[in-house]
């Protein structure tokens, strides 16, 4: 009876302890008074709802990229603090997901653009660049030129600014008399309308442009809103600190220029869609590719391996054979002098090709000053592959001469068609060149690699279900799409 008394007594010591601790906890948090700012530099930690996508935030070599991701890097360095993200699947799984965390999320960045119903919701940062609002059809398919001849059901992203459009649509104009229904993610959205299974979708031009290059069918019907403006969602609430730090980052990222360079990183080379030319690189990555990525693969070195791929389609169509009005042959198109240099002997000996490309591209890379980004560096140094490093640098020249940034491949590729004119290389050391076709192949060979570095993280994703189910696979994943979770 006596123990029992001692524990019960315990017990109530502990009942007193805990009641005192959550009593004390609670006037703390009552009365802290330290901005939402403050609280998330105290905690030394950003945590940012974003969702997976090709602009907003994946794994390219098990390493974070993305627009979004890049940004939000930066503005978490900006405030001294570690970035956590939380990537989602699916919009409205990334919404909801501030009802079921116990502490908010600071912000929500996923290429979200501003509306109505956001502004009643959200406090917004400023905006960091625009989009187009399009209605989308399949190619080969019947093309609507307005919303009076649309009759099928159009599709869109479930919880996204154009669910909020189509619903406005139905509101304000009942004679068009529109239908919609949603699916969860653009993947599904864009993969379904290259499968026709669905006929008509709306998304943003800077998706659909990105998505092109592998479902190519995708095609604009027209434009159904102009510079629609993008921003990061906030909470809203009666404290600005945050808001005001976000506002200070993006001013900054405007006076340096850096958001520039992040939008010709991830949109620079997505403004030109060929329909022949993407279909046929799809292709030719299942026929051909096969055949030579283990070679791409072994002779990379410091490149990427889809980078040097992507090269090589561009200069041979994987072709060991190939050959040039002007005489450069093989999987990589080598001269005489370049194959030399790297002591090949046979240039449509894909293996001897092959790895004197990378080599030569490697070396051009490497040769480029260290005032230009890393991440920029290969665009120049396929310019100087095209044109060659001589002409490279006569642009450079001619850009800084007129005020330009000769560091930012942006502002390079706009001069580099200058060295066809006369007027321009004249003044130049080593004259004329082909410029905008240096242009054009450095604009192609970007898009191959994101095609191919999408068609990597698919196998990736496919080989990471099949281990968690204990499977195997040896093959590349069918690329057929299936329409699910329409509602």
């Amino acid at each position: 009876m006596q123990i029992f008394l001692v524990r019960l007594q315990h017990f109530f010591k502990l009942a007193l302890i805990i009641a005192l601790a959550a009593l004390v906890s609670g006037c703390i948090q009552e009365n802290d008074e330290r901005t939402q700012l403050e609280k998330i530099q105290d905690a030394g930690e950003l945590h940012v709802k974003t969702i997976y996508g090709p602009a907003n935030y994946y794994l390219d070599d098990n390493k974070p990229t993305g627009l979004e991701y890049e940004l939000l890097k930066q503005f978490s360095d900006y405030l001294g603090v570690e970035l956590i993200i939380h990537p989602y699947h699916s919009l409205k799984t990334m919404l909801d997901a501030e009802k079921t965390r116990a502490k908010p999320f600071a912000l929500s960045a996923a290429g979200l653009t501003r509306t109505e119903k956001r502004l009643d919701d959200y406090r917004m940062g400023p905006s960091y660049y625009e989009v187009k609002q399009l209605l989308i059809y399949r190619k080969g398919s019947l093309r609507p030129r307005n919303l009076q001849q649309v009759v099928d059901p159009i599709y869109v992203v479930k919880s996204s600014s154009h669910e909020e459009y189509v619903q406005k649509l139905q509101r304000d104009n009942p004679e068009l008399n529109l239908t919609y229904k949603t699916l969860p993610d653009e993947d599904l959205l864009f993969s379904n309308l290259e499968a026709g299974k669905i006929k008509l979708a709306i998304a943003d031009d800077t998706s659909l442009s990105q998505h092109q290059y592998y479902y190519p069918h995708l095609n604009k019907a027209f434009v159904l809103e102009d510079e629609l403006d993008v921003v990061w969602l906030m909470d809203k609430n009666d404290d600005d600190s945050f808001a005001n730090a976000v506002l200070a980052f993006f001013t900054l990222q405007q006076l340096t220029g850096s958001m520039e360079l992040l939008q010709e990183k991830y949109f620079g080379h997505i403004d030109t869609f060929d329909f022949v030319d993407t279909r046929t690189f799809l292709r030719r990555v299942d026929s051909q590719l096969p055949k030579y990525e283990a070679l791409f693969r072994k002779y990379a070195g410091q490149l990427d391996w889809r980078l040097l791929a992507a090269v090589s389609y561009q200069e041979s169509h994987w072709n060991p054979k190939a050959r040039s009005p002007t005489g450069v042959r093989g999987m990589m198109m080598l001269t005489w002098p370049t194959a030399r240099e790297f002591g090949v002997t046979s240039r449509v000996d894909p293996v001897q090709s092959v790895k004197a490309g990378s080599a030569y591209l490697a070396k051009l890379i490497n040769r480029l000053p260290d005032t230009i980004s890393e991440h920029e560096k290969p665009w120049f140094a396929l310019a100087a592959y095209n044109i060659g490093y001589s002409h490279l640098i006569d642009a450079r020249k001619i850009t800084e001469k007129l005020g330009g940034n000769e560091n930012s491949w942006a502002e390079v590729k706009a001069i580099i068609p200058l060295l066809q004119q006369r007027k321009w290389y004249k003044y130049t050391r080593f004259g004329y060149a082909r410029g905008n076709e240096a242009v054009k192949y450095v604009s192609n060979i970007r898009k191959y690699y994101d095609s191919l570095r999408w068609f990597d993280e698919q196998i990736n994703m496919t080989e990471q279900v099949a281990r968690d189910l204990g499977l195997e696979i040896s093959t590349r994943p069918d690329q057929e799409p299936v329409l699910s979770e329409v509602e």
